[in-house]
């Protein structure tokens, strides 16, 4: 009975623990609400503003005439609006266009779009004080060059306000001064930014996302705008992590503190840049460069236009999110269109130039992760458990382990004379005898050891029929 509940005991105590286990690996972290929105910071997001049609036509026919002369090649115009609006996309569908010696230059001579996409690009792109007037920040107006950076993104060339990852420098002027992170407060007249455009025959896809976080294939166009809506209400879900779930694997939490993985394309980590990077290094591994729409960093080199083919039978695989293992950032931001408002009916018009971007309402929640079954949890719920069904605490956990490790070690070095004399003793005792009957004990129990006689058959024993020759009174084996 003592074996039965002990072994009862031990698989019970194994089946809870490993239960328990698995949902430390699996299970370890909470997500709830946090609710002290007074304290809160609240970055503005970054906005992108890409033209479906970025091309300035003057630029662009000034820059034909510089690079072919007078008599440029028919595609030369298809070739830089294509350079100018560039994705993975475009690349598959019409490289093959493009290579031609006439468009990229004979071998050893090669033309500058070619060599260099991305000088090409900003020759020939709408600068912004051609595409930009009238921009409000939370309500007052500012200069809106002062407000919008260029910026290359997977979808091609665009604007960007309130982004880390927009072009510090380009060509026609120069950006000086540091990034500082735009931010609202609950006393400020607006929660938006504004801008006016010039542009009314091309469709313009706006991108609302974190400041941290870059345009890309990870994410959708919020709105395309067409004109007919002037304002775009979006909401914010933010979720942070505790410190202490540092304690637990990235696979326990899944998810990246920011610090906690050097990148090359961003100096903190989030999802989109680990699956820029990945992008990037999947081109650099397959054909030695990188399209001329991700940031300049050392160890990668812009492809020539001949090279972009390489890109285009490759797209699949290096597009392939499957094949990138990244995690989301302990600290993410999502945004989400609430509302649409349409033009004013008021105004007799079916189009207008401005845009306003805001928050729909003040932030009042944001989601918070933390730790819900740690190391310490889990120690105390093995200990418990243990000494539940075992008796079993850490002491006599020691004692076991001295018992059979320190305690045998040393009696067989202190007491080695005696176990040699114990064993030869034992070796030198008679065997008992074994009684080897096949039938079971129920039927008939087994006879003493002591009271079986034992029974010496002759050797040389003649058969019973022998009679002795005359004279002889008995037979004698």
């Amino acid at each position: 009975m003592w074996f039965s509940f002990t072994a009862v005991g031990a698989v019970a105590t194994c089946i809870i623990i490993v239960s328990l286990w698995e949902k430390f690996q699996t299970n370890p972290t909470i997500t709830g609400l946090d609710t002290d929105f007074h304290n809160w910071d609240v970055p503005f997001p970054a906005v992108t503003i890409c033209d479906l049609d970025p091309v300035d036509p003057e630029l662009l026919q000034e820059y034909i005439s510089k690079v072919w002369g007078d008599d440029p090649p028919a595609k030369a115009e298809e070739m830089l609006r294509w350079l100018s609006t560039l994705s993975y996309q475009s690349i598959v569908d019409r490289v093959s266009e493009f290579t031609a010696p006439e468009l990229v230059g004979k071998p050893g001579e090669a033309l500058e779009p070619a060599v260099d996409p991305k000088q090409a690009v900003f020759s020939v792109v709408r600068h912004c004080e051609v595409l930009f007037y009238d921009c409000e920040w939370k309500g007052d107006s500012e200069e809106c060059c002062d407000m919008v950076s260029p910026v290359f993104t997977e979808m091609g060339f665009c604007y960007a306000f309130n982004s880390k990852h927009a072009e510090t420098t380009w060509p026609w002027r120069t950006q000086t001064d540091t990034f500082t992170e735009a931010f609202i407060h609950e006393t400020d007249a607006k929660w938006s930014f504004m801008f006016n455009s010039f542009r009314n025959d091309t469709t313009i896809d706006i991108y609302i996302h974190s400041t941290e976080e870059m345009a890309g294939l990870e994410q959708t166009a919020q709105h395309s705008w067409d004109r007919r809506v002037e304002k775009v209400s979006f909401s914010v879900k933010h979720t942070y992590t505790t410190e202490d779930a540092r304690q637990l694997t990235i696979r326990q939490r899944r998810c990246i503190f920011a610090d906690e993985q050097k990148l090359e394309t961003s100096n903190i980590y989030t999802y989109s840049a680990c699956m820029r990077q990945c992008r990037m290094q999947r081109c650099r591994a397959a054909c030695k460069c990188v399209p001329h729409f991700y940031p300049q960093i050392k160890g990668y080199r812009y492809c020539t236009i001949q090279e972009l083919v390489c890109i285009a039978k490759n797209a699949a695989a290096i597009t392939d999110p499957a094949r990138c293992a990244c995690e989301l950032g302990c600290t993410h931001t999502v945004y989400e269109v609430e509302k649409l408002t349409d033009i004013d009916p008021s105004k007799l018009s079916t189009s207008t130039n401005s845009l306003e971007t805001e928050f729909v309402s003040w932030p009042m929640v944001r989601y918070k992760r933390e730790v819900l079954f740690g190391w310490v949890d889990l120690l105390v719920s093995f200990g418990g458990i243990a000494g539940l069904f075992l008796g079993f605490s850490l002491l006599s956990g020691v004692e076991l382990v001295y018992y059979f490790t320190l305690r045998a070690g040393c009696a067989a070095a202190r007491d080695a004379d005696l176990l040699r004399r114990e064993r030869a003793e034992r070796r030198a005792r008679p065997h008992p005898p074994y009684n080897l009957s096949l039938v079971p004990w129920w039927k008939e129990p087994p006879m003493p050891q002591t009271s079986i006689p034992l029974k010496v058959k002759p050797k040389h024993s003649q058969p019973p029929q022998y009679s002795p020759p005359p004279g002889y009174t008995e037979y004698l084996p």
